[in-house]
């Protein structure tokens, strides 16, 4: 399934936007309707997911989990906060040349769902991930060896026909978001107002992920160019259902053929799919310099830039899981350490929805990286261990 997911998916795409004249409106707010019954569906699974796949894996790791949980939050810190000031020395190349943003894309028609049905939020991620994490733990203390397999083996079976469900889902999830965007015609006008900021942005991003890949990989060429083939799947779907967590379940399909210990890679992407956010730490700042040039405002000092990032990464970790949820909490910081004021943050807040679709593309790839970053020295550090090193 998920070896054929990239082609199914442009076809999609492709047949989902030639069809679009040709469909009628009602038609369109019913399949639409049913794209966000889907979403609703599968945000209502990741909690049990992200709980299952946290479980198993401390389970197995309950003597190397402090380790782990450390290494896990070092590698994703230091992640977005090279990935963030990196963006001021980019960022700073507006200055040098005259620069001029568009006015924000806005539709007078937008297409509404014929009806609304959403499952309730039973468990937030958050606990699932600690609880998880913490039921991994106890289960050496108050379970036994054999009772601890048999429910872990239980748990894995449970976790991959929810992803086999939700693989099936996905699709469907991106036929209805597809016609939505072709109906208002947000794409036109993405490449019509803001083609420059997005070239921009779409060229430093490849390279940047290319280099990210490269660098985990030990600099091997071959193996660099695998784990970006394995990894786009998953980007060709965050790019449809523009939620890392929704992604999620073929992020972690993915990110288990670049990694040698799956069970780790799994519980990565699980802990840090809302964290780790590699095209909001790029897609962001690179907006704001673009809108500082813009509104002929300063460029924003290194110091003054290093605090903000500072800044930038604490407030990841209160990213909401939604669509343009990594822009709406980012700012308040952008008004308090960029100068932003109120009207460049409604203006920076209507670009970023429209950029949204790649930047979770590459969020998405960010995660994959990460993960293959940490299985690597998590293997590294339990191979020197056993030497005695």
């Amino acid at each position: 399934m998920y070896k054929k997911l990239p082609f199914t998916l442009l076809i999609i795409i492709i047949v989902s936007i030639l069809l679009n004249p040709i469909i009628p409106e009602i038609v369109k707010q019913i399949i639409y309707a049913c794209s966000l019954t889907i979403k609703s569906i599968v945000l209502f699974l990741l909690p049990f997911i992200i709980f299952g796949l946290l479980f198993k894996t401390f389970a197995k790791l309950a003597g190397n989990a402090l380790s782990v949980v450390c290494l896990i939050f070092g590698c994703l810190c230091m992640s977005n906060f090279v990935n963030t000031f990196m963006m001021h020395y980019v960022g700073s190349l507006f200055y040098l040349f005259d620069f001029h943003v568009g006015d924000p894309i806005t539709t007078s028609e937008q297409l509404k769902p014929y009806f609304v049905f959403e499952f309730p939020s039973l468990i937030k991620n958050e606990f699932a991930l600690f609880g998880g994490m913490a039921f991994g733990l106890g289960s050496t203390f108050f379970m036994t060896k054999n009772v601890a397999d048999i429910t872990i083996k239980k748990v894995d079976i449970i976790v991959q026909r929810l992803f086999s469900f939700i693989s099936v889902l996905i699709p469907l999830f991106i036929v209805g978001f597809v016609i939505k965007c072709a109906s208002e015609g947000t794409l036109t006008k993405l490449i019509e107002s803001y083609s420059v900021v997005f070239f921009i942005f779409f060229i430093y991003a490849s390279v940047y992920a290319f280099l990210f890949f490269f660098l985990v990989s030990g600099l091997k060429l071959r193996n660099c160019v695998t784990s970006i083939k394995n990894m786009l799947p998953a980007f060709l779907t965050a790019l449809g259902t523009i939620s890392s967590a929704l992604t999620m379940p073929v992020t972690i399909m993915c990110a288990e053929k670049n990694a040698k210990n799956k069970e780790l890679a799994g519980s990565i992407i699980s802990a840090t799919v809302n964290v780790h956010l590699l095209g909001d730490c790029l897609g962001i700042p690179l907006l704001a310099y673009a809108l500082l040039k813009h509104f002929d405002m300063p460029e924003p000092t290194l110091t003054s830039y290093f605090i903000f990032t500072v800044f930038f990464v604490i407030a990841k970790f209160s990213v909401a899981a939604v669509p343009a949820g990594g822009i709406i909490v980012m700012t308040p910081i952008l008004e308090k350490y960029l100068g932003f004021t109120p009207d460049m943050s409604s203006l920076i807040i209507a670009i970023y929805v429209i950029f949204d679709p790649i930047i979770t593309g590459f969020n998405v790839l960010g995660n994959g990286a990460l993960a293959k970053l940490i299985d690597t020295l998590y293997l590294k550090g339990k191979r020197e261990k056993i030497m005695g090193f």
